[in-house]
C-alpha cells in the first residue's frame, strides 16, 4: 500500500512538472510565434500582382484578363479576408488556387473557393488531403509534374518538386516575366522549419540545387517570412549544411545553433535541435 502511494506522489508530481513545461513552453515560444504569423501585410507588387504576407502562409494574387491565380490561401480570418480581395479582383473570371502543400495555414482557406479550380501536389491522394484537413476546399486537380499557364505577358510554370521535401508532394510556382518564385515550406526566411512527418533534410538540399537549375531566380516569396533574393535560399541551405555538420560533430554543435537565435523557432518540432535529429535520423 506505502508502494502504491509513493508511486501515485511521484507520478503526480511528474505530471504536474510536464503540464508546468508545456504551459510554459507556450507562452515563451507558441504563443509569441503564432501571433506573429496571423499578422498580415499587403504588398501591391505591381499592377497585376499583390503579395499577401502572413496571416499563415505567404500568399500572392496574379490577375490577368480571364484568369486569377491565388498562391495558398492561409488560415482563420486572414483567409476570408484575402478570399474576399479575391473576389473582388476577379469578378466573373476564374479563379485557380494553388496550395504549395497540405497544412493548414497554407490551406484553410480553400473553403472559400467552392466551384473554382483547386491544385495540389500529385503525390498526395484524395483520401489522405481528406484525413489530414477535413472535407472543404479538397483540391480538384492532383498535380504529378509541372503546368504552364500563360497569364497575359505573364507565363506560370507550376511545379511538383515530386519528392519528400517538407512534405510529399511541395508544390512551387514561378513567374517567368517577374523572375519570382513562390517557394512555400521548401523555402522560409529566417525561420527554422517544421522537421516532422516526411520532411527530409536531403530532400531540401536537393531542392536549393535544383530550383536555380529550373529557373532563373530573382526574387523569392518564401513560405514564411520577408519576401527577398537568392540570399534567402543561400541563407536556408546554410542553416541546413550547418545542422549537418551540427550532426555529424557534436563538438561544433552549440556554436552552429547559436547562429540562429534570432530566428523563428518552437522547441522540438520547429527548431535547430529537430533538425539536427533529422540529419541523424537519416544517416540510419
Amino acid at each position: 500500500m506505502k508502494t502504491l502511494k509513493k508511486i501515485l506522489k511521484w507520478t503526480g508530481i511528474v505530471l504536474a512538472i510536464l503540464v508546468l513545461t508545456g504551459i510554459s513552453l507556450y507562452f515563451i515560444y507558441l504563443r509569441p510565434f503564432m501571433q506573429k504569423m496571423k499578422e498580415v501585410h499587403v504588398v501591391q507588387y505591381d499592377k497585376e500582382l499583390t503579395l499577401v504576407l502572413g496571416g499563415g502562409g505567404n500568399s500572392g494574387i496574379l490577375v490577368s484578363d480571364s484568369l486569377v491565380l491565388v498562391i495558398d490561401t492561409k488560415m482563420d480570418e486572414a483567409a476570408e479576408q484575402l478570399a474576399s480581395q479575391v473576389k473582388a479582383l476577379a469578378g466573373s473570371k476564374h479563379i485557380l488556387v494553388v496550395n504549395t502543400h497540405f497544412h493548414p495555414d497554407h490551406e484553410k482557406g480553400n473553403a472559400y473557393y467552392k466551384g473554382q479550380m483547386i491544385l495540389a501536389g500529385g503525390n498526395y491522394t484524395p483520401e489522405f488531403w481528406l484525413k489530414q484537413n477535413g472535407s472543404e476546399g479538397v483540391p480538384t486537380v492532383w498535380l504529378k509534374d509541372r503546368m504552364e499557364i500563360p497569364m497575359g505577358d505573364e507565363h506560370v510554370t507550376i511545379l511538383n518538386l515530386g519528392k519528400n521535401v517538407h512534405t510529399a508532394s511541395d508544390v512551387v510556382v514561378y513567374l517567368k516575366k517577374r523572375k519570382m518564385l513562390f517557394a512555400g515550406d521548401v523555402i522560409l526566411n529566417k525561420q527554422a522549419p517544421a522537421m516532422f512527418g516526411v520532411a527530409d533534410p536531403a530532400g531540401y538540399l536537393d531542392a536549393f540545387n535544383t530550383l536555380p537549375k529550373q529557373f532563373e531566380i530573382q526574387t523569392i516569396v518564401p513560405g514564411h517570412g520577408p519576401v527577398g533574393g537568392m540570399d534567402v535560399l543561400e541563407n536556408f541551405r546554410q542553416y541546413f549544411l550547418d545542422m549537418q555538420t551540427a550532426a555529424a560533430d557534436p563538438s561544433k554543435k552549440d556554436g552552429l545553433v547559436a547562429k540562429y537565435k534570432d530566428w523563428g523557432q518552437i522547441p522540438f518540432a520547429m527548431s535547430p535541435g529537430a533538425t539536427i535529429r533529422a540529419f541523424q535520423k537519416d544517416k540510419h
